[in-house]
């Protein structure tokens, strides 16, 4: 804009004539100016390095637990029992009472008969009785157990995400903060 200005004026002072040097101007007088540019440090946040996001893996934790486990299972063993016999004795009777004609002599030698009851013979038997039956019972053996160590996840393994936040500087640069001018400058 400025230099729009001092355009606009130089061309004014070209036409309205040659200036007299060191005189009286007739007119509006100028001088020749000439003002460098002048420059000054701007500080200016920049970012250095985007945020960003980080995948980290953990890994999964293993840990060993005890556990009880059958090594032989238990087994049923089939057992045969035989049949249990006594021996027991009992009287039987061999002959039944009974009534025979028997002839006797007396005293004097005269034959006497008469019916003589005979009594029942007994005799002691012996037999053998069944006390119980065969029979097969299961004995059982019990189950062999043991220990052993056995890996198991404690916790299992995931990603996480960590967002790291952009990093930042202050950076100083040098700008122009009005352009120079060269030109005509009316005097006072």
């Amino acid at each position: 804009m400025r230099h729009l200005l001092a355009s606009s004026i130089l061309a004014a002072f070209f036409m309205a004539g040659p200036a007299v040097a060191g005189g009286d101007c007739g007119g509006a007088c100028y001088k020749r100016v000439h003002h460098p540019p002048v420059y000054g440090t701007v500080a200016e946040t920049v970012e250095i390095r985007p945020a960003r996001t980080v995948a980290r893996h953990v890994p999964p934790v293993y840990g060993s637990t005890h556990e009880t486990v059958v090594i032989r299972p238990a087994q049923h063993v089939q057992r045969v029992i035989p049949a249990q016999y006594h021996t027991v004795a009992e009287t039987v009777m061999v002959a039944p009472a009974r009534k025979v004609w028997q002839v006797t002599r007396d005293g004097w030698g005269r034959e006497i008969g008469c019916w003589v009851t005979v009594p029942a013979q007994y005799a002691t038997q012996h037999r053998q009785v069944m006390v119980s039956p065969e029979r097969v019972v299961y004995d059982t053996i019990p189950a062999v157990h043991g220990t052993r160590e056995r890996t198991v996840l404690v916790r299992p393994g995931y990603v996480s995400h960590e967002t790291i936040p952009g990093e930042y500087a202050t950076r100083h640069r040098h700008v122009q903060v009005s352009p120079g001018y060269s030109g005509w400058q009316r005097l006072h």
